[in-house]
């Protein structure tokens, strides 16, 4: 049997106040996936002696369903904002989370508060159409700083582009092997097809053959479980026909197979593992 994987804080300055600018989420096409991204330096904005410095951290969850019940599972945006200022005291601010579509002019909108620290860290379910491609976070606000002489200085941030977070629907490979408890050096034959998530405009799910693209192949001696020993590239291995399919001959030999597709902008990773050998007694 085949297995898939699965896997400055600041002081409270005096007078703080946060304001949230109310927001509208316009369904159509706006579900977000993932991978983290390093925390950046968005934005540093210096005026009459006072310093407000802006930083985001932003990624998304992989678009998954049901193709059996046509359940679209939830997405989410998840973003990190840190503020800090320094010469005076931060008396106002009033922002918002941006997110656009690459290539999209709509910027949607949604109300950004702070804690007492500066921070804030918040999780937004996406609600619409999935429409796979890149998506960039960003962020607006005015803070107000009070100098030590009481002068107010108002410092403005719009950065609309700050972060690109992938929006990718997840993957799945298919395969299975010959010969599957030999490891004496027969041919064994690999054969497999790449899968991605389909989602119709009625809401119908389905798993769709992916035409092009690599499945890289590896010897595993230790399998999902263990990672002792560093898994030995064999080759990579083209995708490719209206079935999305790929073919190999291997060696038999005990242990494990490993499938990897990397994804790209659209399709998350998928990993598959094939056991060969008489397995029966390792729990898996």
């Amino acid at each position: 049997m085949s297995l898939h994987s699965t896997s400055r804080s600041s002081a409270l300055r005096r007078g703080l106040v946060a304001l949230a600018t109310a927001a509208t989420l316009l369904a159509g096409g706006l579900v977000v996936a993932p991978s983290a991204q390093a925390t950046p330096l968005v934005d540093t904005s210096e005026r009459a002696g006072t310093v407000v410095t802006t930083r985001m951290q932003a990624k998304g969850s992989i678009i998954r369903g049901n193709v059996e019940t046509d359940e679209l599972h939830p997405a989410y945006v998840t973003y990190w904002v840190n503020l800090d200022w320094t010469g005076g005291e931060l008396q106002a601010f009033d922002g918002v989370v941006t997110l656009q579509r690459a290539g999209a002019r709509q910027v949607r909108t949604f109300p950004l508060t702070l804690d007492a620290d500066g921070d804030r860290s918040r999780r937004i379910k996406l609600p619409g159409t999935i429409t796979p491609g890149s998506y960039r976070v960003g962020i607006e606000f005015t803070a107000t700083v009070e100098r030590r002489d009481g002068r107010l200085v108002e410092h403005t941030v719009d950065v609309n582009n700050a972060r690109t977070v992938p929006v990718r629907r997840t993957s799945m490979i298919e395969a299975s092997i010959s010969n599957p408890t030999a490891t004496d050096g027969r041919t064994s034959r690999i054969r497999g097809k790449l899968l991605v998530l389909g989602i119709a405009d009625d809401g119908d799910l389905t798993w769709d053959p992916m035409q092009s693209g690599t499945v890289r192949l590896s010897y595993d001696p230790d399998g999902p479980w263990e990672d002792r020993a560093r898994e030995v590239f064999v080759r990579d291995l083209t995708v490719s026909g209206a079935h999305g399919t790929f073919f190999t001959r291997v060696a038999a030999r005990d242990r494990w197979w490993k499938l990897t597709y990397a994804g790209n902008a659209q399709f998350a990773d998928s990993v598959l593992w094939l056991p060969q050998g008489d397995h029966s007694g390792c729990g898996c």
